[in-house]
């Protein structure tokens, strides 16, 4: 009985792990209960977007598109002018997206697909 209880945690120790380096490679987030949670918040529920981490990086999903037609990067807009910062287009570079508040500038790396975007600041 005391053999089966020692496999038992070694798998869920395994499955934690991998579940682990999944979500640091797939969404940038060492905690995967909250990229986990996180995404099935933003797919299964009315929320518009979720801050899954703020340490090392800040990084953040949304959804794609709703019934109200915004887009992501609609959802992101709406999220830093929350934060008091604007978009400053001319600065953009690809999938890095710039938002300054006139005296500080956040970096912001852009991604999506069909079901959700992620935001990740540099």
């Amino acid at each position: 009985m005391r053999k089966k209880g020692i496999i038992i945690i070694v798998i869920c120790v395994v499955i934690l792990f991998s579940a682990m380096i999944f979500s640091i490679f797939k969404f940038g987030v060492w905690n995967p209960f909250s990229s986990c949670f996180g995404m099935l918040e933003i797919l299964f529920t009315d929320k518009e977007y979720t801050i899954v981490q703020n340490n090392p990086n800040r990084v953040g999903f949304s959804k794609t598109s709703d019934t109200s037609n915004k887009t992501a990067k609609q959802y992101l807009d709406d999220y830093m002018a929350t934060r008091g910062f604007h978009f400053v287009p001319e600065e953009q570079l690809g999938s890095m997206l710039v938002y300054s508040n006139d005296s500080e500038k956040e970096y912001i790396s852009f991604s999506m697909n069909r079901y959700y975007s992620k935001w990740e600041w540099l």
